[in-house]
């Protein structure tokens, strides 16, 4: 079967084809997921989030503009499900499930010290993230670890130009303070 571009397999869906729209699950599942693991830390809240973004993207298909790009959607909509999450109870109590898992498991890997520092970095940024307002969160997210243009955050996140970079500004201010913390704080080996 030949690729289709991707505005034909979205009218495709929008009428109601299945497999379509499994094509459009299978494109951006990884991504949906990523973004939602960068929102929440926990991969099973990020599971329900994805699961959750595609259900919602069946249901309002029919409303999609076709001048909007598909990913500026999937962002604002997996946003929109994060931020609620954030918000929820329900997240505060898995996210200490899963702190407590971990710290019972530890951290057993085979990789390189390179992926160990990288990965360890990681781990710090999506931690200290979570100190950030929900805004802050978002807006870092989006435009510093996704890397979407200023005008793409404002699509997504339906915020003037000037709440955005005032969010930006205090969630990097924040951030590099508790790197800063962070890294003074770690012992040599």
């Amino acid at each position: 079967m030949p690729v289709l571009p991707e505005t034909e397999i979205i009218a495709k869906a929008r009428a109601g084809d299945v497999q379509a729209f499994r094509i459009l699950v299978e494109k951006h599942q990884a991504f949906a997921y990523s973004l939602s693991y960068r929102f929440l830390g926990n991969a099973s809240d990020a599971e329900d989030v994805t699961q959750e973004c595609f259900i919602r993207l069946w249901k309002n298909l029919p409303r999609y503009r076709a001048e909007v790009k598909m990913t500026t959607w999937l962002y604002k909509i997996i946003t929109n499900l994060c931020l609620d999450a954030l918000k929820s109870s329900h997240h505060r109590q898995s996210k200490r499930s899963a702190n407590l898992e971990s710290a019972e498991t530890g951290q057993g890997s085979t990789a390189t010290d390179q992926g160990i520092i990288q990965e360890e970095l990681r781990d710090a940024i999506v931690k200290m993230a979570e100190r950030l307002t929900p805004k802050q969160k978002a807006v870092f997210i989006l435009r510093d670890l996704e890397d979407l243009s200023m005008d793409e955050v404002e699509d997504v996140l339906s915020m003037s130009p000037g709440n955005i970079k005032s969010n930006l500004y205090y969630a990097r201010v924040s951030m590099s303070n508790m790197l800063r913390k962070y890294y003074q704080e770690e012992k040599p080996l």
